[in-house]
C-alpha cells in the first residue's frame, strides 16, 4: 500500500546556504534601522515619552528580550525548519494558534518594512542637502526640498521593495552577498557616529549646527540657526514648548523611561526572525545562539553607545526639535529649509514668523511648484544622524554618517522579505494556504510566489505608514505580541505537551528543569510591562486595525481547513510531526 503524502511534498527543496557569518549579519540588518535611528529620539516628543532616559530604557529592553531570544534560539535548535515560531506554536499548541499568530507577525514585519522603506527618503533628502552645501550647488538643495514630499517616500520605498525583492527571487546567494556588502559599510558608519558623539562637548552642537545652517548677520540673534529653532519653539502658534517641558520635569522621568521600553523592544526586536529561515541555516548547533543571543547583546551596547552621549550632552535640544516636528507647524517647515544657505544672512520677514535667507527665496522661486500646489516643505524628522552629522562637520565624514543611516534602512528590506516569504512557504507546505505558494523556481530554487506575495503586502504597508510612522511602528509591535506570547507559552508547555519531540530533539536542562521552561517563564513575566507600555499610546483606530488583521487570518485558516477536509487531507497528521528538510 502506497504511503499517503501529507505535506505538499516529501522535501522542501530549499538549500541550506546561510552560514554563521551570514546569520550574524542578517540579525544586525533585521534589528538596526528605524527603531534606533528614528524612533529612539522621536519617542521624546509630547504624546509619547517626553523626559525618558533612553539609555536606561534600552538597557531594560535588553534585559526583557534576552530570555525571549533564548526561547527562540532553543526552539530553533530543536526544530530548525522554515517557519520558525509558526512551527513551534503549531506543533505544541495547535495549527490554528500557529497560523493566526504568525499571520500577525507576517503583517507586522511587512508594516515595519514599509516604515523603513518610506523613511529612507528622509535620509536621502538630508544627504542630498548636505552634499549641496558641501559642493556649493544650489540645485541639490532644491532637489532635497522636493524629496520631502511624501510621494517620494512612497516612490522610493516601492522601488526598493521591487528591486531587492527581485534580487531575492533571482538568487538567495546573491542576496546574501548584497547583505554582507550593505552590512559592512553602515557598521563602520555606526562606529564613527559613536566616536563623534563621545568626543564632542555640549557647546559643540551650537557651533556645528550653525556651521552648516548659518550664523546669520544680525545682532538680534547671536546664536544663529541653533538659536532660531529655540525662538520658534517659544513662539505662538507653536504650543509653548517651554511650558510643556516644565510640566514634564515636574512629573518626573521614571514613568516615561519605563513606558519607553516599548520603543526599545521594537528597536531590539526582529532578530528572532532568523528562526523563520531555520530550514536554510547550515550549522544549526551554534548559529542560533551566536547570531540571535550574541548579536542582540552587541546591538544593545551599540545602541547605548549612541544614545547615552547624545541625550546627556544635547537632550534639551533633541527634545525641543522632536517637539517642533511633532507640532507639524508650517512655520517650522519654512524655517528649517531657510537655514541651508551659501554665506547669506538670515533676515526677519514680518508676518511670516520665520527667518528666511535670500538664497532660500531663490530656490523656492526655482521650485515654485510647491506654492502652486499649496505645499510647504517639511523639516527632516528627528534622528540620530540628523544630530551626529553636523558634529562631524560639513565634510566626507558627516556625509558618510548620513549615508550609513540610509543603508541601515535599505539593508533591512532583503532579510525581511527573506523571512516573511518563508512564513508563506511554511504555511503552504503544511497546506494552511494554497500549495501554489510553496512552489520553487526550478532554476533559482526560491519560492517566487511566496516572495511576490510578501512584496505586495510590503508595498501596501508603505502607503499605510505614510500617515503616521511612529503609530505604525506601535501597531506593528502589537501585531507581533500575540506570536511572542504564544511562542513563550509553547516553550513553557513543550516538554509536557510534546514529550515525543522533546525526547528526540535538542532539549537542554538545568538540573532536571528544561532551560526552555525557565526562559519561557521569565519571558512571560517580562511580557506584562511590554503590553502595559504599549497601551500608553494605543488608539481605537489601532485596536480596530489589529482586530481586523487577526479576523482575516482566522477566516483564511478556517476556510483552508474546511477545504482540506473536503479533499480528504488529514491536517492532524501534519501537525503531529515536524516538517521534513
Amino acid at each position: 500500500m502506497a504511503r499517503k503524502i501529507v505535506f505538499t511534498r516529501d522535501a522542501t527543496g530549499l538549500i541550506r546556504e546561510v552560514s554563521i557569518k551570514d546569520a550574524f549579519m542578517i540579525v544586525f540588518s533585521l534589528v538596526i534601522g528605524g527603531g534606533i535611528l528614528f524612533l529612539s529620539v522621536q519617542a521624546l516628543q509630547p504624546g509619547y515619552f517626553p523626559g525618558a532616559n533612553l539609555s536606561v530604557s534600552y538597557l531594560l529592553g535588553l534585559v526583557f528580550v534576552l530570555p525571549l531570544y533564548m526561547v527562540y534560539a532553543i526552539f530553533s535548535r530543536a526544530m530548525p525548519r522554515s517557519g520558525g515560531d509558526y512551527i513551534f506554536v503549531s506543533r505544541v499548541l495547535g495549527p490554528g494558534w500557529g497560523f493566526v499568530a504568525s499571520w500577525g507577525v507576517w503583517i507586522s514585519t511587512l508594516l515595519t518594512m514599509g516604515i523603513l522603506a518610506f523613511q529612507s527618503v528622509s535620509f536621502l533628502s538630508y544627504f542630498v542637502m548636505l552634499y549641496g552645501l558641501y559642493s556649493w550647488n544650489l540645485n541639490f538643495v532644491g532637489w532635497a526640498i522636493w524629496l520631502t514630499d511624501p510621494i517620494w517616500g512612497i516612490i522610493l520605498g516601492v522601488v526598493l521593495v521591487l528591486v531587492l525583492g527581485g534580487i531575492l527571487m533571482a538568487s538567495v546567494r546573491t542576496s546574501l552577498w548584497l547583505i554582507r556588502i550593505l552590512f559592512l559599510i553602515p557598521i563602520f558608519g555606526a562606529l564613527a557616529t559613536v566616536w563623534i558623539l563621545f568626543t564632542r562637548s555640549p557647546m559643540d552642537m551650537l557651533f556645528a549646527w550653525n556651521t552648516i545652517f548659518g550664523w546669520g548677520t544680525t545682532t538680534t540673534n547671536i546664536f544663529g540657526a541653533f538659536g532660531d529653532l529655540f525662538r520658534v519653539a517659544f513662539m505662538v502658534p507653536v504650543q509653548y514648548w517651554y511650558l510643556l517641558t516644565y510640566a514634564n520635569s515636574l512629573s518626573g522621568s521614571t514613568s516615561a523611561t519605563l513606558a519607553a521600553v516599548i520603543v526599545a523592544m521594537f528597536a531590539l526586536g526582529g532578530g528572532y526572525s532568523l528562526s523563520i529561515i531555520g530550514g536554510e541555516v547550515r550549522d544549526t548547533r551554534r548559529t542560533f545562539y551566536i547570531a540571535m543571543v550574541g548579536s542582540i547583546i552587541l546591538i544593545a551596547l551599540l545602541y547605548v553607545g549612541l544614545l547615552y552621549p547624545l541625550q546627556s550632552n544635547w537632550g534639551a535640544f533633541i527634545q525641543m526639535y522632536a517637539y517642533l516636528t511633532y507640532t507639524k507647524d508650517p512655520l517650522f517647515g519654512m524655517l528649517w529649509w531657510s537655514l541651508p544657505q551659501f554665506g547669506g544672512g538670515l533676515s526677519w520677514l514680518s508676518g511670516w514668523g520665520s527667518m528666511l535667507s535670500k538664497d532660500t527665496l531663490q530656490y523656492w522661486v526655482m521650485y515654485g511648484g510647491w506654492f502652486y500646489a499649496g505645499k510647504l516643505p517639511t523639516p527632516f524628522p528627528a534622528s540620530i544622524p540628523l544630530f551626529a552629522a553636523p558634529l562631524a562637520g560639513l565634510n566626507w565624514l558627516g556625509l558618510f554618517i548620513v549615508f550609513a543611516g540610509l543603508l541601515w534602512l535599505i539593508n533591512a528590506i532583503i532579510p525581511m522579505l527573506f523571512t516573511t516569504s518563508r512564513y508563506v512557504f511554511a504555511w503552504s507546505f503544511d497546506r494552511v494556504v494554497p500549495t501554489k505558494l510553496s512552489v520553487l523556481n526550478e532554476r533559482t530554487t526560491t519560492p517566487i510566489y511566496a516572495i511576490g506575495l510578501s512584496m505586495l503586502v510590503a508595498i501596501i504597508g508603505i502607503f499605510l505608514c505614510s500617515v503616521s510612522t511612529i503609530q505604525a511602528a506601535i501597531n506593528a509591535v502589537f501585531l507581533g505580541i500575540a506570536s511572542i506570547i504564544l511562542t513563550v507559552i509553547a516553550g513553557i508547555l513543550f516538554n509536557r505537551r510534546r514529550k515525543d519531540i522533546a525526547e528526540r530533539t535538542y532539549n537542554p536542562k538545568i538540573g532536571k528543569v528544561p532551560l526552555l521552561l525557565i526562559c519561557g517563564l521569565i519571558s512571560a513575566i517580562f511580557a506584562v510591562p511590554l503590553i502595559l507600555g504599549a497601551l500608553v499610546t494605543f488608539t481605537m483606530e489601532s485596536f480596530v486595525v489589529i482586530i481586523l488583521v487577526y479576523l482575516i487570518g482566522a477566516a483564511i485558516y478556517f476556510y483552508m481547513r474546511r477545504r482540506n477536509r473536503k479533499a480528504g487531507i488529514d491536517l492532524a497528521e501534519i501537525f503531529r510531526s515536524i516538517p521534513p528538510d
